[in-house]
């Protein structure tokens, strides 16, 4: 019978902090990104126009916003390292359950290389 809680595992703790590091990082850049077109577009002049006011958020500049985009990506290639397989998932914990976590090369349906690989986690 297969190991059912072999995610469990405490060598995988670094992997797991890691892949938390970086879907925290990955989830922060798309709500800065968000708030920047918030800022600049219609929303913000309807705001002007009526009593609304937008949400108080800190300001990021481009420069910010480009340097947790390079930390996403260092982080990504500190995963990938980590990985002992490419093209397999393996399961880890990110807290609540097994999770899966992969960088794939190769499409697993066509079997053709992807253009660009990628790094999958599914939570």
């Amino acid at each position: 019978m297969e190991n059912l809680i072999q995610y469990l595992d405490d060598a995988l703790v670094p992997l797991e902090k890691k892949v938390i590091e970086y879907l925290n990082l990955e989830k922060d850049i798309r709500k800065q990104e968000v708030d920047m077109l918030t800022k600049k577009g219609p929303v913000e002049e309807a705001a002007k126009n009526t009593a609304t006011t937008l949400q108080e958020v800190p300001d990021i500049s481009e420069d910010q916003l480009q340097e947790m985009r390079q930390r996403l990506e260092t982080l990504r290639a500190e995963i990938v390292a980590m990985l002992p397989e490419k093209d397999k998932f393996i399961e880890v914990n990110l807290g609540y359950g097994p999770s899966m976590v992969g960088y794939f090369t190769t499409d697993h349906e066509t079997h053709q290389p992807l253009p660009e690989p990628i790094l999958r986690v599914v939570h």
